[in-house]
Protein backbone atom coordinates (compact mmCIF):
# COMPACT_ATOMS: atom_id res chain seq x y z
CA UNK A 1 0.00 0.00 0.00
CA UNK A 2 1.35 3.64 -1.07
CA UNK A 3 2.47 5.90 2.02
CA UNK A 4 -0.68 8.05 0.82
CA UNK A 5 -2.99 5.62 1.07
CA UNK A 6 -2.33 4.63 4.55
CA UNK A 7 -2.68 7.89 5.44
CA UNK A 8 -6.01 8.40 3.39
CA UNK A 9 -7.20 5.42 5.43
CA UNK A 10 -6.10 6.34 8.97
CA UNK A 11 -8.11 9.57 7.86
CA UNK A 12 -11.08 8.01 6.63
CA UNK A 13 -11.65 5.50 9.33
CA UNK A 14 -11.02 8.31 12.19
CA UNK A 15 -13.28 10.46 10.67
CA UNK A 16 -16.16 8.28 9.95
CA UNK A 17 -15.59 7.03 13.70
CA UNK A 18 -15.98 10.67 14.76
CA UNK A 19 -19.14 10.91 12.50
CA UNK A 20 -20.91 7.96 13.40
CA UNK A 21 -20.11 8.82 17.51
CA UNK A 22 -21.51 12.43 16.41
CA UNK A 23 -24.67 10.89 15.12
CA UNK A 24 -25.58 9.08 17.71
CA UNK A 25 -25.13 12.17 19.86
CA UNK A 26 -27.44 13.47 17.43
CA UNK A 27 -30.10 11.17 17.90
CA UNK A 28 -29.44 11.26 22.07
CA UNK A 29 -30.27 14.74 21.48
CA UNK A 30 -33.45 14.37 19.74
CA UNK A 31 -34.72 11.61 22.03
CA UNK A 32 -33.97 13.78 25.48
CA UNK A 33 -34.83 17.21 24.20
CA UNK A 34 -38.01 17.25 25.61
CA UNK A 35 -37.14 16.18 29.15
CA UNK A 36 -34.08 18.29 28.96
CA UNK A 37 -34.30 21.22 27.45
CA UNK A 38 -30.89 23.08 27.97
CA UNK A 39 -29.57 20.42 25.54
CA UNK A 40 -30.76 22.42 22.56
CA UNK A 41 -28.33 25.27 23.82
CA UNK A 42 -25.08 22.50 22.10
CA UNK A 43 -27.35 21.40 19.51
CA UNK A 44 -26.22 24.24 16.85
CA UNK A 45 -22.86 23.26 17.74
CA UNK A 46 -23.14 19.65 17.45
CA UNK A 47 -24.92 19.88 13.88
CA UNK A 48 -22.21 22.30 13.21
CA UNK A 49 -19.52 19.12 14.37
CA UNK A 50 -21.55 16.75 12.92
CA UNK A 51 -21.32 18.61 9.46
CA UNK A 52 -17.87 19.11 9.48
CA UNK A 53 -17.00 15.58 9.89
CA UNK A 54 -19.29 14.08 7.05
CA UNK A 55 -17.51 16.39 4.73
CA UNK A 56 -14.25 15.28 5.83
CA UNK A 57 -15.51 11.70 5.88
CA UNK A 58 -16.53 11.83 2.49
CA UNK A 59 -13.56 13.93 1.33
CA UNK A 60 -11.21 11.39 3.15
CA UNK A 61 -13.33 8.32 1.67
CA UNK A 62 -13.36 9.81 -2.08
CA UNK A 63 -9.61 10.38 -1.78
CA UNK A 64 -9.17 6.79 -0.77
CA UNK A 65 -11.12 5.21 -3.89
CA UNK A 66 -8.78 7.55 -6.10
CA UNK A 67 -5.41 6.58 -4.60
CA UNK A 68 -6.49 2.90 -4.61
CA UNK A 69 -7.70 2.86 -8.35
CA UNK A 70 -5.01 5.35 -9.49
CA UNK A 71 -7.28 7.33 -11.12
CA UNK A 72 -5.92 10.74 -12.72
CA UNK A 73 -7.66 13.22 -10.62
CA UNK A 74 -6.53 11.40 -6.92
CA UNK A 75 -4.37 14.87 -6.62
CA UNK A 76 -7.22 16.93 -6.79
CA UNK A 77 -8.95 14.90 -3.91
CA UNK A 78 -6.06 14.40 -2.03
CA UNK A 79 -6.00 18.04 -1.83
CA UNK A 80 -9.76 18.15 -1.03
CA UNK A 81 -9.14 15.89 1.69
CA UNK A 82 -6.25 17.99 3.23
CA UNK A 83 -8.19 21.03 2.69
CA UNK A 84 -10.82 19.77 4.79
CA UNK A 85 -8.80 18.35 7.67
CA UNK A 86 -6.99 21.98 7.57
CA UNK A 87 -10.09 23.43 7.99
CA UNK A 88 -10.85 20.82 11.32
CA UNK A 89 -8.22 21.40 12.90
CA UNK A 90 -8.45 25.40 12.49
CA UNK A 91 -12.35 25.03 13.54
CA UNK A 92 -10.88 22.97 16.90
CA UNK A 93 -8.09 24.66 17.41
CA UNK A 94 -7.91 26.15 21.02
CA UNK A 95 -7.35 30.16 21.00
Amino acid sequence: MRPFAVLNAIIFGSAAAITFGLLGVIVIFLVLKGRYPELLEEFGALLQGAGVFILLTAAAGTSLVATLKQRPWRHVAQAAMWLCVLAVGMLYWPE
